[in-house]
């Protein structure tokens, strides 16, 4: 006893006061650039699938506003993530490709977009979401209806709203006063156009499209003064299909730096905008076009400034799936140095495809991604595409090793000491236990874990608990009036089963018996019904227990 007591503290003083997880492991491209492997960290998957929404940090919630899901059809709601939850908040109209931005006070505004699926049309609507209360306000409609618009708020409260598509474009103007009014046309429609402060009165106008989808070229708009060519634009082309912020891209007093390629031969690049004045940031390495196999990255959405650790984070992909990110760093350059590259890179815990998204600059190196396209149609439906097929997936990527807790000598004994307490009170109790009739005391504590299986049972599968989405372990131990410690361990111990491999296999058997008795159900249908939180993960499950897709096992199993 003595001896496991010593070999007992030994390990978990050498566990506690070990050092950090070590270095990612790096890989190199075949043009030698290092790429450093992110470690990445699952969320709960989003209530429902979608895409071409816009992510924000709000307080310490992630949100999800807008966008479309599945079929291509404008999605009426948010969603913030709080306690390992997603929860939902209905919007008072669906905003697919309308504008998101956040506001002085803290709350957000969010208008226009299309007014059928498909991307089609515009609409006039407007409202204000709280972060605080988890609702939505109307605010009035615009001076003219839009789609993929953009909104700049001004220091004294004012949102300056520019962009359209296939539809007349101008500037307008919302104070609390007026409302939404007229302010300005402009010499060239376009579509997601950025709006940047150039001084406290001006503000210029760009884009990589104008409002028919066409290249915008180099012509920029002023809202103080003529509009005017601009010879940087002319060899550099911005990212196109990306909403951005003022705040996105901002590294100084209206300064900016913004993800571009080179019109002349594609090469990536960054752009620094200084009071209106364009120029290419010099780079000590330049941004890749291959990754780690070889494989061509597509690098596409906005850059975004990690200010406080003087970073710019850029997103790609490549045909695999994986993710990719150039980080900029970007403080040598106020010097006149160039600015340096770190590259990384990420692959899916499953070995899927990343879903097709923006990703949010968090803060500690940490970026997010919630939803977005399915890179890929689910194999047997191939007629689905990038628009139509939409993720529920969400994830951290984290750029730097995950960190061990290191505790003081004096708590890493403390805490060793109880484990050691409770072998001896053990011991102490079990001699008790002997004494008094171990054999009895054994067969009441068998009998009392069986009665508590059996109303897990009945809990779980006869009112079909199963079938709740996003079902947790904790909901069960709270339903049943314990812990959920406990109930993993009686589910080990009596059924050789997991939490999650039970309440998987439970629902793969229930879409069974849906497909067997109601052969005309949409799979979409099924997989809901049966608790799944996506189809993505219905198919993954199901192949992962029978073998076959549930196509092919219905095709074989279900009845006339």
């Amino acid at each position: 006893m003595k001896r496991h007591l010593v070999f007992t503290l030994a390990a978990l003083l050498a566990a506690a006061c070990s050092p950090g997880s070590q270095p990612e492991p790096v890989a190199e491209g075949p043009d030698g650039a290092v790429f450093h492997r992110m470690t990445v960290e699952r969320l709960p998957e989003l209530n429902a699938p979608r895409g071409y929404h816009q992510t924000l940090l709000l307080g310490d919630e992630l949100t999800v506003i807008g966008g479309h899901t599945d079929a291509f059809k404008p999605i009426g709601t948010a969603e913030y993530l709080q306690n390992g939850i997603w929860h939902e908040v209905p919007l008072h109209y669906p905003h697919d490709g309308g504008f998101v931005t956040p506001l002085l006070d803290g709350k957000v505004m969010v208008g226009g977009g299309s007014a059928e699926p498909f991307g089609i049309g515009q609409t006039w609507g407007v409202e204000v979401y709280d972060p605080a209360t988890h609702s939505c306000r109307m605010l009035g409609i615009m001076d003219r209806k839009r789609a993929y618009a953009s909104a700049l708020p001004l220091p004294d409260g004012r949102v300056l709203i520019a962009g359209n598509w296939y539809a007349d474009d101008a500037v307008e103007i919302w104070d609390t006063a007026r409302g939404f009014s007229f302010f300005k046309e402009v010499n060239m429609g376009r579509q997601q156009p950025l709006i940047l402060p150039t001084g406290s009165d001006d503000a210029i106008l760009f884009s990589a499209k104008d409002a028919r989808g066409n290249p915008a070229g180099a012509l920029v708009d002023r809202l103080s003064g003529d509009a005017y060519e601009e010879p940087v634009l002319a060899q550099w082309s911005f990212m196109e299909n990306a909403w951005y912020a003022d705040l996105d891209g901002k590294i100084g007093e209206y300064t900016y730096l913004l993800f571009a390629f080179r019109r002349s031969d594609g090469e990536p690049g960054v752009l620094k905008v200084s009071g209106g004045v364009f120029s290419p940031l010099e780079l000590e390495s330049p941004i890749p076009r291959l990754g780690i196999d070889g494989r061509a990255i597509t690098w596409s959405g906005k850059l975004q400034a990690d200010r406080s650790r003087r970073q710019a984070w850029i997103r790609g992909d490549d045909a695999l799936g994986r993710i990719y990110f150039a980080c900029i760093g970007y403080d040598a350059a106020f010097e006149g140095d160039p600015a340096s590259v770190t590259l990384f890179y990420a692959e899916h815990p499953d070995g899927d495809p990343f879903p097709l998204g923006e990703t949010l600059v968090l803060s500690l190196g940490r970026l997010a991604l919630a939803g977005g396209a399915q890179p890929d149609p689910p194999k047997g439906d191939q007629i689905r595409a990038y628009n139509y097929n939409m993720s529920c997936e969400a994830f951290i990527f984290h750029s730097e090793p995950l960190q061990k807790a290191r505790w003081p000598w004096w708590a890493v004994l403390l805490v060793a000491l109880v484990p050691i307490v409770m072998i001896v009170l053990t011991v102490f109790l079990l001699g008790r236990r002997r004494r008094r009739g171990e054999e009895s005391a054994s067969e009441e504590g068998i009998k009392l874990s069986r009665n508590l299986m059996e109303q897990m049972s009945a809990l779980i599968e006869k009112e079909e608990l199963f079938r709740r989405k996003n079902l947790r372990i904790t909901d069960v131990a709270s339903e049943l009036a314990t812990n959920k410690t406990y109930v993993s361990a009686l589910l080990n111990n009596l059924s050789g089963e997991t939490f999650t491999s039970l309440i998987t296999r439970l629902r793969v058997e229930y879409s069974q018996k849906l497909m067997r008795e109601h052969p005309d159900m949409l799979l979409d249908d099924v997989a809901d019904e049966s608790g799944f939180s996506s189809r993505t993960t219905f198919f993954r499950s199901f192949k992962a227990l029978t073998g076959m897709t549930p196509q092919e096992w219905k095709k074989g199993n279900a009845t006339d």
